[in-house]
């Protein structure tokens, strides 16, 4: 998510050092959006195939992850609308704001989207876990938010006060989501027929675990 910090003070003058901001901004969001940009064209081959995608597998699971993708979709627009207000409102300062409030917001909008749509991939692989790719993403974001989240908390626990409500909120409201979307990630999600299917019959069942682990590695 992108990356509000008012203090830009080298991390090496700071009593508890921090990344340097322009890292944060760039380097930590283009690591884990570059990996999921790269991996992406696996997952989304099999939206490319002429077949009637399968509407009944539907499970919760699945609609829990792309309602949080959703939600980190709005977080990324609302960035966006508070960079545009600030910009252009009528309570508009004048001063430049600087181009990384625009173009953060804008490459997260595209990424969940892309998002969606690789979750939908896996789906139709009727797959039980999401794809290494996917969990991954999921990981090295968490991991990468880690160092702002530290940096915004640390700054407005030093001043007393948080200056930018708005991004201060976005941020750690993405970030949980981010944490929900890792751990949905990790889910096994088996359909009602197949853990029925395993009850009755427990080699299918060694098999079937067998076929989940292929397909995640893959």
């Amino acid at each position: 998510m992108f990356v509000f910090v008012p203090q830009n003070a080298s991390y090496v003058e700071r009593e508890d050092p921090d990344l340097p901001v322009c890292v944060e901004q760039t380097v930590l969001v283009w690591i884990p959006l570059g990996f999921l940009w790269l991996c992406s064209p696996w997952n989304l081959m099999s939206l490319c195939r002429r077949s009637r995608a399968n509407t009944k597998h539907r499970t919760k699971l699945y609609l829990c992850k792309q309602i949080v993708v959703l939600l980190l979709f709005l977080t990324a627009i609302g960035g966006l609308i508070i960079t545009l207000l600030e910009d252009f409102g009528p309570n508009s300062s004048g001063e430049k704001i600087s181009a990384v409030y625009y173009t953060n917001p804008v490459l997260f909008t595209v990424t969940w989207i892309l998002v969606l749509l690789c979750q939908e991939g896996v789906r139709r692989k009727e797959r039980a876990v999401d794809s290494a790719s996917l969990f991954l993403f999921w990981l090295l974001l968490v991991l990468c938010d880690i160092f702002p989240f530290q940096t915004l908390l640390r700054e407005a626990l030093k001043q007393g006060e948080v200056r930018d409500v708005p991004r201060f909120s976005l941020f750690y409201t993405s970030f949980g989501l981010e944490v929900i979307a890792l751990i949905l990630s990790a889910l096994a999600d088996i359909h009602p027929e197949a853990k029925e299917l395993v009850k009755k019959n427990p080699e299918t069942g060694a098999a079937f675990l067998s076929r989940i682990t292929f397909n995640w590695i893959n």
